[in-house]
């Protein structure tokens, strides 16, 4: 958080920037959020009477919403300088929490709502146990798996962390990197890596989960990539970006179950 701020002790009207799915499973409605966090497909049935301030941040739009808290990712200085002056704002930048517990718990002290919170994630830890127990039963003991992703120009290979489902598949199911993964980009701060089609392979797990976004491609054709075992085995698939992208406790469960369904039939073939 930044500075010292009254947070008013049971708030009604919050604004969300990056936390929208947390405030909903805290069985909070918000009185507005951005586009983007609009947009989020876990919570297109959660969402009716959200006012959207845009992913410009309307300060019109955001006072005219009279929020008594404000709470965002954003560490931009200048969207903090114009949420400040509307109402009392919270800043948690990307990445400060380490898990959906965590994150949902610090939240849910903040907005006096800590019999929802426990509530839920009550119910998200047996979502979670059930799907760990299906890819416990799928994959052999060694077996290892990556999320790869071509974005823009670059080619990216991700951890446990916010990106691409990260948290889902290695925290929550708790399945097995490749030893290249695991001491290096786990122990990062960034939560991923940049890598070359020539280190593909020291990255590469049993099963790869393939992220492309804003106009970047794997080169399906390269001798390097068709190298792989994973490819060759056909134990590779294609991620829906909206549906892996999101982060907060809501997609997290979700996409701990996608995964798990998804390796139970890669491995089957």
């Amino acid at each position: 958080m930044k500075g010292k701020i009254e947070i008013p002790a049971e708030p009604k009207r919050i604004l969300v920037d990056g936390y929208l799915g947390s405030v909903i499973a805290l069985d909070v409605q918000p009185v507005g959020s951005t586009t983007q966090d609009l947009k989020n497909v876990h919570l297109k049935d959660k969402i009716k009477g959200i006012e959207d301030i845009s992913d410009e941040r309307s300060a019109e739009k955001a006072l005219s919403l009279k929020p008594d808290l404000i709470i965002t990712a954003v560490q931009d200085e200048k969207v903090y300088d114009v949420y400040k002056k509307i109402a009392p704002t919270i800043v948690y930048p990307y990445g400060s929490f380490k898990d959906a517990h965590e994150e949902l718990t610090t939240l849910a002290k903040i907005l006096n709502k800590e019999e929802e919170g426990k509530a839920f994630l009550t119910a998200f830890d047996r979502r979670i146990e059930a799907a760990r127990k299906k890819v416990k039963s799928a994959l052999k003991e060694n077996e290892t798996v990556s999320i790869m992703g071509a974005f823009k120009n670059d080619v990216y290979v991700y951890g446990n962390g916010i990106y691409r489902g990260g948290q889902a598949l290695y925290q929550q199911l708790q399945v097995n990197p490749p030893k290249q993964v695991r001491d290096t980009i786990l122990k990062s701060k960034t939560g991923y890596e940049v890598i070359s089609y020539e280190t593909l392979p020291e990255y590469a797990g049993d099963y790869i989960f393939i992220d492309e976004s804003n106009g970047g491609t794997f080169d399906k054709n390269n001798s390097i990539w068709k190298s792989l075992e994973s490819v060759k085995k056909e134990q590779t698939y294609q991620m829906d970006t909206e549906f892996f992208w999101p982060y907060d406790p809501i997609a997290v469960a979700n996409q701990a179950e996608e995964f798990a369904d998804i390796l139970t039939e890669m491995s089957d073939r």
